[in-house]
């Protein structure tokens, strides 16, 4: 376990569970999820994972890049996409840590179920502030391919739970995948905050139709995101490097948590750059490459 030098603030990570944080807690206060015991140790059981060599769904689990299709399974029991790459489903490796930091390794061969062979490194870092997590993938596929970043925390919700965000634009989706961008909709307009209870959202959207209040990326983001927990005298400030210029909120019905996440691309946003649709984040690496970005969560 990870403590800041004036033991307020605790992290608790599983390397071998995708190099996954467990729970992230400010004087006993959880301000990610925490892991429940009592579940199977799984990341999607986790506080946060990693998401490389990209963020969030490849369609079908085919990548259409470069004149070729790749499949680059496996696809979830839960999901018949490929989803969030596969660096939060394998062991990574701790190979430096001290009493507040400590940096995991994942190291890919070249598979035969996808074209992806890479590189990645993430630093957890406590300080009396907050935490700042900082990744990077390296492209080892021995070709071109497209990459992305990302982290996916969990969130403590309830009623009161208010996030705040300047989001100015939508990517607007028809089952899952995005198909135009457009002015975020005033009841989605997080600028002035907005509470996450579920009445505050209406009927599920069309992100997965029948089961989500909100599944949808955003962007012209500034980079700056803030989340208070008025119950709890609680709040946190999210700011990431220009590169996460995506953010993912993801609400599910009935729920007491939610999703924030600030990564590098869109939903299948590779295939769709493909297609011709402009700023989707995709950033192609060629052999030997690095895609690399901060993210910090601050305590007030």
């Amino acid at each position: 376990m990870l403590q800041s030098p004036d033991k307020k603030l605790s992290l608790e990570y599983s390397a071998e569970t995708g190099g996954s944080i467990l729970s992230f807690r400010y004087n006993g206060q959880d301000v990610f999820r925490a892991y429940d015991p009592a579940a199977p140790l799984a990341p999607l059981n986790t506080a946060s994972f990693p998401l490389t060599p990209y963020s969030n769904r490849i369609i079908g689990g085919r990548l259409d890049f470069g004149g070729k299709v790749y499949d680059v399974g496996p696809r979830a029991e839960y999901d018949v996409h490929q989803l969030h790459g596969d660096g939060w489903l394998l062991p990574w490796q701790a190979v430096a840590e001290t009493p507040d930091r400590v940096t995991l390794e994942l190291r890919t061969p070249k598979a035969a179920h996808t074209p992806y062979a890479y590189h990645a490194r993430q630093v957890y870092q406590l300080d009396n502030n907050g935490l700042e997590i900082s990744m990077s993938v390296t492209n080892e596929s021995g070709m071109a391919l497209p990459f992305g970043l990302g982290h996916h925390p969990y969130f403590p919700r309830n009623a009161q739970t208010k996030l705040t965000a300047n989001l100015p634009k939508i990517w607007q989706s028809r089952n899952i995948v995005p198909v135009d961008v457009a002015d975020t909709p005033a009841a989605w307009d997080f600028s002035k905050g907005l509470t996450l209870g579920d009445d505050r959202f209406g009927p599920p959207t069309q992100g997965v139709e029948g089961r989500d209040l909100l599944d949808h990326c955003f962007t012209g983001w500034d980079g700056t995101a803030r989340i208070d927990w008025p119950d709890r005298n609680l709040a946190l400030t999210i700011t990431a490097d220009p590169v996460f210029a995506q953010f993912v909120i993801y609400i599910p019905a009935e729920k007491p948590f939610f999703c924030a996440e600030a990564v590098t691309n869109i939903n299948d946003g590779f295939n769709l750059a493909t297609r011709g649709v402009a700023d989707t984040g995709m950033v192609v690496l060629q052999q030997g490459e690095t895609l690399s970005g901060n993210v910090r969560f601050d305590i007030s």
